[in-house]
C-alpha cells in the first residue's frame, strides 16, 4: 500500500507535529517546581549550616554538621532544599572538593528560596 500526500497535508502534519511538541514542553515547563519557598525547617536548615560551615574542615565536623542539617532539611516542604541537604550528608566523608560542591549547591538551594 502506497500512500501519497500532497504539499498541503504534509504541511499540516508538519504543523500538528510543532503544536504537539510545543505543548508538551510547555506542560513540563509549568511541572518545574522552581526554588520552592521557605518554612520553618528550611530556614533552620540554612541557619545552621551558615553558622557550622566554616568550622566544617575535618570530615568529622563536616559529618556533624550534616547530621544538624539534615534535621531540619528532611522535615522542609522544600523539595530543593532537602534534596541538596542530604547530598552534602552523603558527601560529607568524600573528598572536600566534592563535599563543596554539595555545600555550594545547598547554599545555592537556600539563597534561591529567598534566605539571606
Amino acid at each position: 500500500m502506497k500512500v501519497k500526500l500532497n504539499k498541503r497535508q504534509l504541511l499540516l502534519g508538519a504543523g500538528v507535529v510543532v503544536l504537539v511538541l510545543g505543548g508538551l514542553a510547555v506542560g513540563r515547563a509549568s511541572q518545574d517546581e522552581g526554588p520552592g519557598t521557605l518554612d520553618d525547617a528550611a530556614v533552620q536548615a540554612c541557619n545552621d549550616f551558615a553558622a557550622g560551615e566554616d568550622d566544617a574542615r575535618s570530615k568529622t565536623q563536616r559529618l556533624a554538621l550534616a547530621d544538624r542539617v539534615n534535621k531540619s532539611s528532611a522535615e522542609s516542604d522544600n523539595k530543593t532544599i532537602a534534596e541538596r541537604g542530604a547530598a552534602m550528608g552523603r558527601s560529607a566523608n568524600d573528598s572536600t572538593k566534592v563535599w563543596r560542591a554539595d555545600a555550594d549547591a545547598f547554599t545555592k538551594a537556600c539563597r534561591d528560596a529567598g534566605w539571606s
